[in-house]
C-alpha cells in the first residue's frame, strides 16, 4: 500500500473531535503490533469482500470460514503462527463503540476488507484481572487492504465502522480460538482460584465487558470495564 493510503481521513477526524485517531503507521502503533508490508492480501480481500456480507445491526463474527481458507496463501499465513495450524474467519459490523474488551494468548493477523478503526489498549492497564479504564485505550485507523499483526494480550475487540454502510474484516487466529471450551475445561474453571479465569470465555479468550453491553453481561461476562463507553461517529 502507498503510504498515503495510512493517512487518517479528514472528514473522520473532523466527525470525531474529541478522539484522537492514530494511523497504524504511527510510533504508537508499535506498541500494539506491526504493519505487514510486504504481504499482498489482494486476493483474500476481494474474496472476503464477495462472500460475506455486513449485518442490519451489530457485529458477526465467524470463527472460519471454508471459502476463505482455500485460498492459496493458508500456508504463508501460517508462517505468523510458527507452522501452527490456523483458522481464517471474519468480524463484520456496524459497531461504533469499545463495548468490550478481549485477549488471546497469541498474536492475531488482521486484515481491513474495508477501511475501519480499532480500540486498542496494553494489557498492563488491567488492574487485578478485575477492570480496565476505558479511557486507556488508543484509537487507529485501519485502511482498506492493510495487513497487521496485533501481538499476543493486547485488549481490543471488535473493529468500529468508518463508515455509515459497515466495516468488512479478516481474523487469522490459531486453529480453536474462540471455540466453545470443553466441558472438562468447565470443570476446571468453577474450581479455579486464579482471577483469570473468571475471564475465561471460549478457546483461547479472555473478556470483560461494559456495563452498557447488556448482551454480554447477560452471557456472564465479566463487567469490568470503567469509564464511558467511547463511540465513534462514521462518515457518511
Amino acid at each position: 500500500m502507498k503510504t498515503s493510503q495510512f493517512h487518517v481521513p479528514l472528514d473522520l477526524v473532523r466527525n470525531n473531535p474529541n478522539e484522537k485517531i492514530h494511523s497504524i503507521e504511527s510510533s504508537r502503533f508499535k506498541e500494539y503490533g506491526r504493519i505487514l508490508h510486504d504481504f499482498d492480501a489482494t486476493e483474500l480481500v476481494s474474496l472476503a469482500d464477495r462472500v460475506t456480507t455486513i449485518p442490519e445491526q451489530d457485529t458477526t463474527y465467524e470463527t472460519y470460514l471454508p471459502a476463505l481458507e482455500e485460498t492459496s496463501l493458508m500456508e504463508e499465513l501460517k508462517l505468523y503462527y510458527g507452522g501452527q495450524d490456523i483458522q481464517i474467519g471474519y468480524c463484520n459490523g456496524k459497531n461504533q463503540c469499545i463495548n468490550g474488551m478481549e485477549y488471546h494468548k497469541s498474536p492475531e493477523l488482521f486484515i481491513a476488507v474495508t477501511d475501519c478503526l480499532q480500540f486498542l489498549t496494553p494489557f498492563s492497564a488491567m488492574q487485578d484481572y478485575d477492570s480496565v479504564d476505558t479511557t486507556k485505550a488508543e484509537l487507529f485507523y485501519f485502511p482498506k487492504g492493510s495487513v497487521t499483526i496485533v501481538d499476543a494480550n493486547v485488549l481490543h475487540f471488535a473493529p468500529c465502522a468508518v463508515s455509515n454502510n459497515g466495516f468488512k474484516s479478516i481474523i487469522v487466529l490459531p486453529r480453536g480460538t474462540n471455540e466453545p471450551l470443553e466441558e472438562k475445561m468447565k470443570a476446571v474453571l468453577k474450581r479455579s482460584n486464579d482471577p483469570e479465569s473468571r475471564l475465561l470465555i471460549n478457546n483461547n479468550k479472555w473478556l470483560i465487558a461494559h456495563p452498557e453491553r447488556e448482551k454480554l453481561i447477560k452471557q456472564g461476562v465479566h463487567a469490568g470495564l470503567r469509564g464511558p463507553n467511547r463511540r465513534v461517529i462514521p462518515v457518511s
